[in-house]
């Protein structure tokens, strides 16, 4: 059975325009291709179509199916509906962008998502804590796709939080250490993330390549001018903190474990990051990981699932601890989903927001088990390195808590009244 195709009457307000994204609209600097070949005068005229797809999106991967579709379809909306007997989405084709290349990425992305997936085991749930009801957390400002400026309770709260992660890394035996925001292609290359994660990648750019180049860029009139003179960059705008321990390591031998924690910038390319508070472009994450033998890797997933599970508690505030797996796009997504679900080496922590806002996943610990000894040459006595992490994304959390508790220090939960009376923050 094949995919169907048909015509339909443009839409309206409310139609495709609407979305199908569960955090909201498309990022409008989604994937586009304006000058793609294979342009039809019929879809040149914005007719919309309507492309169902063979079979069923399985419940359990409707969510991946909706994160795929941006990638599929031309920008400037859609609309997907999911059934149980098919999913059907409507889009407007492009001269850039034909129905017959959109119909062949939306057959991929069914591909991808077509088998049903065993629901996540829970470790630890707490959702029934009741909580007071408080307004969305308001001051911060928008200043680009994905990116914030938070107000002051934001920053209070991100540097007790901090406080509290730190502790709880050097109560662990972590030693600390510095990382860039930048991370060096080469290290992004091998780690595996260019296989595993092309869609959160964001590359740098360079002027260049001589002093003519940099004088058209200076006169350039816009954007669009300016960006022909742009060649790539050295570097990636770091994806996860862990990458850099993993290069400072690299192609040696491992004398002892190593157990390391760090705070740093990231960013990673999220489609919806235009209208979600929790899925931002640009944020702060707190890492914390271990390198050495296989043994002393489970060990410290086991330590860091019962550590979390104490600091959620102690938190008191809507969550679940669970096994998960990793947002994979490409074409091996089947074979990795099956190998994190069969050896449960992904764990996230899932924080429930009030206002109808979906969960949102504020930690992962994660068993890496050798692909990252493999990948950058790490000896260890078992051969390639084993190693483990967990993290925290910052921003998420605040907004977590700022969501149920206001931004009075004195509403928060304990840990963080404590870490911020002890920096003798201001009221």
């Amino acid at each position: 059975m094949t995919a169907a195709r048909e015509r339909t009457a443009p839409h309206g307000p409310g139609g495709p325009d609407a979305g199908s994204d569960p955090d909201g609209p498309r990022d409008p600097d989604g994937p586009r291709d304006p000058d793609g070949p294979g342009a039809r005068p019929d879809d040149a005229a914005g007719e919309s179509v309507r492309w169902t797809s063979p079979s069923a999106v399985p419940e359990s991967q409707r969510q991946a199916f909706d994160e795929l579709l941006p990638y599929c379809v031309p920008p400037g909306g859609h609309r997907c509906e999911h059934t149980d007997l098919a999913t059907v989405v409507h889009y407007r084709p492009t001269a850039g962008w034909p129905a017959a290349r959109a119909e062949d990425l939306l057959a991929a992305a069914h591909a991808r998502t077509a088998r049903r997936q065993g629901a996540p085991r829970a470790r630890f749930e707490q959702v029934a804590t009741p909580v007071p009801t408080r307004p969305a957390p308001a001051g911060h400002r928008r200043v680009g796709t994905g990116l914030e400026v938070g107000p002051g309770a934001s920053a209070r709260l991100l540097r007790a939080l901090d406080t509290v992660l730190l502790d709880l890394a050097l109560d662990s035996g972590a030693d600390e250490y510095t990382a860039p925001h930048l991370v060096d292609w080469s290290t992004v290359e091998r780690a595996g993330y260019t296989r595993s994660f092309p869609q959160n990648l964001l590359a740098a750019a360079e002027v260049g390549p001589d002093l003519a180049a940099l004088d058209r860029f200076a006169a350039a009139p816009d954007r669009a001018a300016r960006r022909a003179e742009l060649v790539p960059g050295g570097a990636v705008l770091a994806p996860a903190v862990c990458l850099h321990l993993f290069a400072a390591l690299a192609d040696r031998p491992l004398p002892a474990p190593v157990r390391a924690t760090a705070r740093a910038g990231c960013a990673r390319r999220e489609l919806p990051s235009a209208v979600s508070a929790t899925r931002l472009t640009a944020f702060t994450m707190r890492e914390i990981v271990y390198v050495g033998d296989a043994a002393g890797a489970r060990a410290f997933r086991d330590d860091m699932l019962e550590r979390l599970e104490s600091l959620a508690r102690s938190v008191g505030l809507p969550c679940r601890l669970e096994t998960a797996n990793d947002p994979f796009f490409t074409p091996d997504r089947v074979d990795y989903l099956a190998f994190q679900s069969a050896y449960e080496v992904k764990h996230e922590l899932r924080a429930r927001l009030p206002h109808g806002a979906p969960d949102v996943a504020v930690a992962s610990v994660n068993l890496h088990q050798q692909h990252f000894g493999t990948g950058f040459g790490i000896d260890g006595p078992d051969g390639a390195a084993y190693s483990a992490c967990i993290g925290f994304g910052l921003e998420r959390w605040a907004h977590w808590i700022r969501a149920h508790t206001g931004d009075d220090p004195a509403d928060w939960p304990a840990p963080l009244r404590e870490a911020a009376a002890a920096r003798r923050e201001p009221a």
